[in-house]
């Protein structure tokens, strides 16, 4: 029994030691200066936080040894135990190496919502890879505990190791004491280096120095935004907008692309799109609302920052800017290659025309998915109503990884043949970036087919003169050139800029350079019907593209920040303030700022604006005027 005890605590110590080293890849990611004190306390955060983690399992063992639990029965229980807790690491390492973020309850969310498969595809190298090294852990943890609580000199070993036991765990304390002061002094010279590498540890303890300060001296340590005010109900819209009833009806038509980043809008990438935009106007300076399709959708549909989307989520609330148009009498289509269960617009967005949503076209393959979409929007125009205008929302998935196009249609060589997320985690081997990136270019160019036979379809029946077309992307795509893959991990501009471009009755031919944003989207389009600008910050966050402002901040949105593109530099700003997870100014090259407290002051009033437009709209429910 004894022997079983101090077996377990000696597997404890060993697998926080192994988890360690495992952990060490998300110290490679970081590049960190060259400062002492910060590889000191990378190395004892990670030490910290590994621990922390292992508490859970830790006490699991140890409980079951101090139950009923004997021999074989509680060996193979501790070797299962251990390697579930030292899988979820290593994966846990390899999402951060993609993307930049654990797995946290946006990755619950991914895993526990219908639809969310077609995200993400994992191939076969992954499923072997982490099966065999599921099968090695626990066989060096069954041998471990074998070795360690043996019954031959099991209660002598037990005896003499017990103290070293203790001496171990006592240096553990020690070294999270020296960790925590670090982070505590860095808090207060408000160094956001340590900050910074704190979030690579998954779950770390952050202990926060300032609720115990004085109120004055924890003010002078850097503003607070509320993203979220807790309690606060969704109050949207303030007021509705009212188009003109003898303003002009166009057909609406939204040509969304997943993954279209800003810088592959060319003839070489996108020719047909490109053709098209040459009687279009162009806005060369665009910003989706945030770094995936969630944000970036939400905000192109509703002009609202992504911080509204729980909200939105919770209330099961509809865009002003679909409801305005169904009482003007437009006929609603939905059509996505990808599901609308994931992200839930089906519960947002489309809550209230769910039997007009087509996301379901039966083939794995995206691009058939794609094709099938275009046919499926073309047949709803030509069987609706002739003397009603329509609206359509077309998504298309092919460029989205694993970035997927016909056999044949592979003009952009060498590309990958399969997206390898084994290899490409923690990669930034140029020529690994360059097989990706054409991959991803060959797909997006059969989305560019996909759409231009779409527009052309249109414009042979007549139907494209009367249509205002809004054509962009949902968000941008990474390859690594600031240590990420594909998107969702910052808001450096591969990742949020995308392509735009309006096409229509009364749009003006020519390019807009001044910077505009998703948000800007709605009261365009309304405002093009007749709706009264006076009017539109009571229902909105965006402006107009037509006229857009000479100076723009863009506000961009994640899981778990929100990032407002200012003169300064990158704000980000923690969605749910947590202990010591203070607000961060970074480049555009996802860098941090020297200088924080000076950037941070000249972002005063940006971080003021930021406060008040997440406020705008929420309240109390009589707020809102009903229709």
């Amino acid at each position: 029994m004894e022997s079983q005890r101090t077996a377990a605590q000696w597997l404890w110590l060993s697998n926080i030691a192994i988890g360690a080293l495992v952990g060490l890849s998300y110290l490679e990611a970081e590049h960190l200066p060259r400062s002492p004190t910060l590889w000191l306390f990378a190395h004892l955060g990670l030490l910290s936080a590994v621990a922390t983690l292992s508490l859970a399992p830790g006490a699991l063992v140890w409980l079951l040894a101090r139950a009923r639990l004997r021999g074989h029965a509680l060996g193979f229980a501790a070797a299962l135990v251990w390697m579930l807790f030292l899988l979820a690491l290593v994966i846990d390492t390899r999402v951060w190496g993609l993307f930049r973020y654990h797995f946290n309850s946006a990755a619950w969310n991914l895993i526990t919502t219908r639809g969310s498969e077609d995200s993400y595809r994992l191939g076969p190298r992954v499923w072997a890879v982490g099966s065999g090294l599921a099968l090695v852990i626990f066989g060096f943890q069954w041998c471990a505990w074998r070795w360690l609580a043996g019954s031959q000199h099991g209660a002598a070993r037990a005896q003499r190791w017990r103290k070293p036991a203790s001496i171990a765990i006592a240096m553990l304390v020690c070294a999270v004491g020296v960790e925590k002061s670090i982070y505590a002094g860095a808090e207060l010279q408000q160094d956001a280096r340590v900050s910074a590498v704190s979030r690579a540890f998954p779950l770390y303890p952050r202990v926060s120095v300032v609720p115990m300060l004085p109120e004055p001296l924890a003010a002078e340590l850097g503003p607070s935004v509320p993203i979220e005010s807790e309690g606060a109900k969704l109050a949207y819209p303030r007021e509705w907008p009212v188009l003109a009833p003898n303003g002009p009806r166009p057909n609406v038509l939204f040509l969304v692309i997943d993954s279209w980043r800003g810088d592959m809008a060319g003839a070489d990438s996108t020719p047909a799109l490109a053709a098209r935009a040459q009687a279009a106007r162009t806005f060369e300076d665009h910003y989706s609302g945030g770094n995936g399709t969630r944000f970036g959708v939400f905000s192109l549909l509703y002009g609202l920052h992504g911080s509204y989307w729980w909200p939105v989520l919770e209330a099961g609330r509809a865009p002003v800017l679909l409801d305005t148009l169904l009482a003007a009498g437009y006929q609603p289509g939905v059509f996505s290659s990808a599901s609308m269960d994931y992200p839930e617009f089906r519960r947002t967005a489309w809550s209230g025309i769910a039997p007009c949503v087509r996301d379901e076209f039966g083939d794995a393959r995206a691009s058939v998915r794609d094709q099938r979409v275009a046919e499926a929007c073309l047949e709803f125009v030509r069987a609706r109503d002739p003397q009603r205008p329509f609206f359509a929302f077309v998504l298309l998935d092919s460029a989205h990884q694993k970035y997927d196009f016909p056999d044949d249609a592979d003009p952009f060589r060498p590309y990958a043949r399969e997206i390898d997320y084994v290899e490409l985690a923690g990669s930034r081997d140029p020529q690994l970036q360059e097989l990706v990136r054409n991959r991803y270019r060959n797909a997006l160019l059969h989305a560019d087919r996909v759409a231009g036979y779409l527009l052309d379809e249109l414009e042979r029946t007549g139907e494209l003169a009367r249509t205002l077309v809004v054509v962009t992307g949902d968000h941008g795509e990474e390859f690594a050139e600031h240590g990420h893959w594909g998107h969702t991990g910052n808001f450096t501009p591969e990742q949020v800029r995308v392509p735009l471009f309006l096409l229509g009755p009364h749009i003006e031919r020519g390019a807009e350079r001044r910077r505009t944003s998703h948000v800007d989207v709605p009261a365009t389009v309304l405002e093009l019907l007749g709706a009264d600008p006076s009017v539109r910050a009571r229902w909105t966050l965006g402006g107009n593209l037509l006229a857009p402002q000479a100076q723009r901040e863009c506000v961009v949105a994640s899981w778990e920040d929100v990032g407002v593109w200012t003169q300064s530099g990158l704000l980000r700003v923690p969605r749910v303030p947590t202990a010591g997870m203070a607000i961060s100014v970074w480049d555009e090259r996802w860098r941090l700022v020297a200088d924080q407290r000076e950037a941070l002051e000249r972002s005063a009033a940006s971080l003021e604006r930021l406060a008040a437009e997440c406020a705008r709209f929420l309240g109390t429910a009589d707020a809102v005027r009903e229709r």
